[in-house]
């Protein structure tokens, strides 16, 4: 594999001293920068963060293919915790039916929402899917994503959501992305089922054929969606079979979910919109990670979105996510950073290391990224910019030249080389 060595930046966000454990309080408030330096890339790995006067000594013994920065700055590829990037089909038709004030749930008790894209994934061949969710992977790419978590979720039964799987598999083959792969059965109450039969197959039939081919589990526990109770037993059933645990929470409302991070050890709950001080509380004591996902608040929740800071006040580790889908068409991060900073009470300082170390930790690849430090995958980014304050700015140009996931170089000067 080449060597590479990245000159001339005017800023590296190396992201580094958090060890093993997310930043939160003051040490998520800071950046952590280094100038006048290079980074030197080895077999796939950052092998130095080296002062700028050793530039030629390096180049000497190493050879290294070079990468001028051009006084840019450059940082670690960022990091997608939560993501419904794989399916089949469209919903666009829904964007109208919001402009004409439909609801969440108006739309998917009319047939809607989850249900027109498990259709539509349903009857969509591995082939078409794969085709259609691989466009937005580069998307998200041309936007410094370097680890993308994907879940499944779309199918609702045993020979979809494999499939489902499949494809996030073949997109992770490719090597263009480092991708991390969740099992989400209990995304919504397939048509003619109830809850508790369609959780007790899941459990019975349709878990045992996911044990150690995902990464984690999901469960939608919401309004409308699946009931604490049942979600308690899902997890149950998942921690039994060693598989790590994920959830959907207070989107719609607060019916008791967090208080399963009393019961169960939940790496990352998600979104967060009704969260009182009270699941604030349990939320910290678990030791979870509170996903945020700005974007899907400014497209379906009428300008509600979360107070961060009351999260981050309480101590409680916070991470960025996109969570792309059919009905949130956006796989940027600095989109969702510039809506955080802006609507949801956090600086940027906060709101970058959400979206690479503490989002890393909150999918267990912290080992190896979310951050520039020697012997971690060489995931990173140069940005078009010459101060990190400067990307919520300039959010909607185009802000990533260049992107190296693991070492080979994906996207060089806004041209896409893999």
């Amino acid at each position: 594999m080449t060597s590479l060595l990245i000159e001339n930046a005017s800023q590296i966000l190396t992201m580094a001293g958090a060890g093993w454990e997310p930043l939160t309080g003051q040490k998520l408030k800071k950046i952590r920068i280094r100038k006048d330096s290079v980074i030197l890339v080895r077999d796939g790995k950052i092998s130095e963060i080296a002062d700028s006067t050793r530039t030629e000594s390096l180049k000497t013994k190493y050879n290294p293919e070079i990468i001028d920065a051009r006084g840019n700055l450059v940082m670690p590829g960022l990091v997608d915790s939560h993501t419904h990037a794989v399916y089949g089909g469209t919903r666009e038709e829904e964007f109208y039916m919001k402009a004409r004030g439909k609801s969440y749930l108006e739309i998917l008790t009319s047939g809607n929402g989850i249900y027109r894209t498990v259709e539509h994934t349903r009857n969509s061949t591995g082939d078409r899917i794969f085709s259609q969710s691989l466009r937005r992977v580069y998307d998200a790419i041309n936007f410094g994503t370097t680890s993308m978590e994907i879940k499944t979720g779309y199918g609702l039964d045993l020979d979809t959501e494999t499939k489902m799987l499949d494809v996030i598999n073949r997109i992770s083959d490719i090597g263009i992305m480092n991708i991390i792969p969740t099992f989400l059965p209990l995304h919504a109450i397939p048509k003619g089922s109830t809850e508790n039969s369609y959780v007790h197959e899941v459990i019975e039939k349709i878990l045992p054929k996911f044990r150690g081919k995902t990464a984690f589990v999901d469960c939608f526990c919401d309004r409308g969606a699946f009931s604490a109770g049942i979600t308690d037993e899902f997890f149950r059933a998942a921690e039994s079979m060693n598989i790590p645990l994920r959830m959907h929470a207070d989107e719609l409302g607060d019916i008791g979910c967090l208080d399963l991070c009393d019961r169960h050890r939940i790496r990352s709950v998600d979104h967060l919109l009704f969260t009182g001080d009270a699941g604030i509380e349990k939320i910290r004591k678990s030791g979870s990670v509170a996903t945020f996902l700005p974007i899907t608040a400014f497209n379906i929740s009428d300008g509600r979105y979360p107070d961060i800071s009351r999260f981050t006040d309480a101590g409680v580790p916070i991470a960025i996510a996109t969570d792309s889908s059919p009905v949130s068409y956006n796989t940027s991060l600095f989109f969702a950073i510039y809506l955080a900073i802006r609507f949801c009470k956090i600086s940027v300082e906060e709101a970058l290391n959400a979206i690479t170390v503490n989002a890393a930790y909150s999918l267990g690849i912290q080992e190896y990224a979310g951050s520039i430090e020697p012997g971690k995958r060489a995931d990173l980014i140069i940005l078009n910019v010459d101060d990190y304050r400067k990307i919520p700015y300039e959010y909607g140009s185009r802000l990533v030249s260049t992107v190296i996931n693991n070492g080979e170089i994906v996207m060089r000067n806004g041209v896409f080389t893999l």
